[in-house]
């Protein structure tokens, strides 16, 4: 089960720097139904969202890993952004 969640991890990886937000952002949805406490999975949502201007979306998925692992910099460092647009 983890190796899935893993693979899928990795393949929105791919998508992301692709720039198929919309692909990772499906890989990452089911990802979430195999484990839903992982910061690195609403990390990359966000990262997705945010370079759709989902910014409603961005932000809550940075703040889900925040609230997981709050020494997440990078999520904090996004979350500061949008929210000082």
């Amino acid at each position: 089960m983890s190796a899935d969640f893993d693979d899928l991890i990795e393949l929105s990886d791919f998508y992301i720097v692709s720039q198929k937000f919309e692909e990772a952002i499906k890989v990452l949805k089911k990802a979430e139904n195999i484990k839903k406490i992982a910061p690195k999975l609403y990390y990359n949502l966000g990262i997705a969202y945010e370079a759709l201007n989902e910014n409603d979306k961005a932000r809550d998925s940075f703040r889900l890993v925040l609230k997981i692992d709050p020494g997440f910099k990078s999520a904090r460092e996004h979350l500061d952004k949008l929210i000082e647009e």
